[in-house]
């Protein structure tokens, strides 16, 4: 986690104003922002610019977060210590990674580490942003090291196969489907919650994939762009949907740390996890009324079931039942 210190600046103020600079720095607005400047934040050898990231962050919180009316339900699951928060994408442009990150901020007074696509590397300009604000570009070490480090780092599983989902099937909206790193053979973010021995964080975020309505993609004119996807969507301008991101309950692997190596129990606990988060979007789905000017049903009663994996060494060991957070924004 880290934690700034008083510049020479700072230091020469009164004591009590030095300790309200110290806390007002955690927050995500102007006031956390013009404490800045009587604080200095360890260097990273990575890059990474925390008064950069709060800039940013702002900057998401304020336009995004508030256009889409972002609201958060079941942050008191994020664990005070490490944790894995893996998600699923949802939509064409990444607005559910850069609304998850600001929420965490806003909500914990921590910076999320966020595993980042291949293709963002290949370009210097875009590595030299992205990297500074958190961005993990390195693979799976340096992913694996920032959670022995006790810090908050974030997934999207599916690697983005999410945004490409054409919204008018059924089949393929908000479906986690068992593909890329939440396919067989994959599940590169067990392994690491493993061998680090972090909790496991599922996140569903809904209302994303009304922003811009997938239609499908021209898989022939990506190839000739060198691009992921070159989606065909019904908006160009982003659409107002209001966007819920909920936390479930944190999932503990019920597994020990060599079981990495044995890739029948990371499927069995990668297939755990998959439909836990799809029960998570299902389950908040439901309780979702509009889309544009949705209210949300915070009842309990849902009954989210467990997901378990079958009997053997590696179970998979969730929640029972989830219990929905309380809308941290109106």
């Amino acid at each position: 986690m880290i934690v700034p210190r008083l510049n020479r600046v700072g230091r020469a103020l009164p004591p009590a104003w030095q300790r309200a600079v110290v806390r007002r720095a955690q927050g995500l607005d102007l006031g956390a922002l013009a404490s800045d400047l009587l604080l200095d934040y360890p260097r990273d050898s990575r890059g990474f610019d925390p008064v950069a990231t709060k800039r940013w962050l702002f900057l998401v919180e304020r336009l995004a977060g508030r256009y889409f009316r972002a609201t958060t339900l079941g942050a008191e699951h994020i664990p005070p210590g490490r944790a894995l928060i893996v998600a699923c994408h949802s939509g064409v442009v990444p607005w559910d990674a850069m609304l998850l990150v600001a929420e965490i901020y806003r909500l914990t007074g921590r910076f999320s580490w966020n595993a980042g696509h291949a293709f963002w590397g290949r370009s210097a300009a875009l590595k030299n942003l992205l990297v500074p604000t958190g961005m993990v570009l390195g693979g799976r070490d340096e992913f694996e090291e920032l959670l022995r480090r006790d810090e908050i780092c974030t997934i999207f599983a599916d690697g983005g196969e999410g945004n490409r989902r054409a919204y008018y099937l059924e089949g393929d909206r908000y479906t986690v489907k068992p593909q890329k790193g939440f396919a067989p053979g994959c599940g590169g973010y067990v392994k690491a919650a493993l061998r680090t021995r972090s909790p496991v964080v599922p996140v569903a975020i809904v209302g994303t994939e009304e922003i811009h309505y997938c239609l499908g993609d021209i898989p022939q004119l990506a190839e000739a762009l060198g691009v992921p996807f070159f989606p065909l969507i019904a908006s160009v301008f982003p659409l107002p949907a209001r966007v819920y991101l909920r936390f479930g309950e944190a999932i503990w692997l019920d597994a020990p740390p060599e079981a990495a190596d044995d890739q029948a129990v990371v499927d069995r606990l990668n297939e755990g996890v998959r439909r836990t988060l799809q029960a998570l979007i299902d389950d908040t789905l439901r309780r979702r009324h509009g889309i544009y000017w949705s209210t949300y049903d915070a009842r309990d009663g849902s009954g989210l079931r467990t997901r378990t994996a079958p009997d053997g060494v590696g179970r998979f060991r969730g929640p029972t039942p989830e219990t929905p957070g309380r809308a941290a924004a109106a």
